[in-house]
């Protein structure tokens, strides 16, 4: 009997069922893995990451969550846990993907899967250090159902949607700066004769300014639908998602299509990525342009949506070299639970 550690959020919490904030049955899967074999031990993530329960040389399977102060705490333990001899489930380097588009684009291209190319900023001021091709898809790392997300044809279209979205100076900051700026004519460091006041407030504005980090994506042109792939252990599940009216974008359209007649070319190009990437479980956005070409947009190995998953008709397996359907399928946390299961065992 293999022991598997199972590390939850706040209340047993596993994300995700029908929002990021609601956890999924996590006593039902964890029954599920018990049924299967395994000897689970389930802990929250301060028992572990102070020292009241000791995990080393073992299997972890651990919640993901949308939470920062979680997120933080949650990487700084698996940083640990690894460091111990650990497995963990997904890999740290998938965690690290986890609303994280910036990360996803440094493992698609260390692993090689994948061929549309992103550009990485910190910044708008790192732009002009680039000989952009409009147009252009600007995302924002962590955006989801299309939020952050915006087709731009030139440089100043970008700057609008930073406008947008970065966070502007409060009353506070803006009051310190003026302070500093005509209200300290004859201030001195002791040690810094270099030290020049006006010179020292335009470096603290800049300093206070916020920003935020953002990739620009190459743009597919003329699609009219996305799809969406979850792999599930051996089980796929797809749906079509159709553009939203007079809009590039399919994610948060909530118009889908599940009756796909030849899915199998997505199917098997999710399946080699999931390959390369080791997990149990992956979520897959994909576009087919007009050449038949697929094309990977994003990916999350947990804590994605499942509406794909409990809307579909059944799901698909490959078996005896070719793709079958088969109609119907159990709930997602024995889906779930199935998957670690066969992960772990294959």
């Amino acid at each position: 009997m293999k022991t598997i550690h199972v590390l939850t959020g706040y209340d047993g919490f596993i994300g995700q069922t029908r929002k990021p904030w609601v956890s999924i049955d996590t006593q039902a899967f964890i029954k599920e893995l018990r049924a299967l074999g395994f000897e689970v031990k389930t802990h929250d993530f301060h028992e572990v990451a102070n020292g009241r329960v000791e995990i080393k040389d073992s299997i972890v399977y651990y919640s993901f969550s949308h939470r920062l102060n979680l997120q933080h705490y949650i990487r700084d333990l698996l940083m640990s846990l690894k460091k111990q001899g650990n497995i963990l489930i997904p890999n740290f380097e998938m965690f690290c993907c986890h609303a994280n588009k910036g990360w996803q684009e440094y493992l698609r291209r260390e692993l090689g899967f994948g061929d549309l190319n992103s550009l990485y900023f910190s910044s708008k001021r790192e732009l002009d250090n680039y000989d952009l091709k409009f147009p252009l898809v600007f995302k924002t790392l962590d955006g989801s159902n299309s939020r952050g997300v915006a087709l731009v044809h030139s440089k100043e279209d970008i700057l609008k949607e930073l406008g947008k979205l970065e966070p502007k100076p409060g009353l506070y900051q803006r009051w310190d700066f003026f302070s500093r700026k005509y209200l300290r004519k004859n201030k001195k460091f002791p040690g810094y004769p270099n030290y020049d006041l006006k010179r020292d407030a335009r470096l603290y504005q800049d300093y206070i300014t916020p920003e935020i980090p953002f990739m620009l994506q190459d743009f597919i042109p003329n699609l009219d639908c996305d799809y969406r792939v979850v792999a599930l252990g051996e089980h796929y599940y797809i749906s079509k998602r159709l553009n939203r009216k007079g809009d590039f974008r399919a994610s948060g359209s909530k118009h889908f299509d599940f009756e796909l007649k030849d899915p199998q070319r997505l199917l098997q190009y999710t399946a080699e990525i999931r390959a390369k990437l080791d997990v149990p479980s992956l979520s897959v956005d994909l576009g087919v342009d007009r050449d038949s070409r697929i094309h990977l947009f994003e990916f999350q190995a947990q804590h994605f949506g499942i509406f794909t998953i409990l809307n579909a008709p059944g799901y698909w397996f490959y078996e005896d070299s070719t793709w079958k359907f088969n109609p119907g399928h159990a709930s997602f946390e024995v889906e779930l639970a199935r998957a670690l299961h066969y992960f772990v065992n294959t």
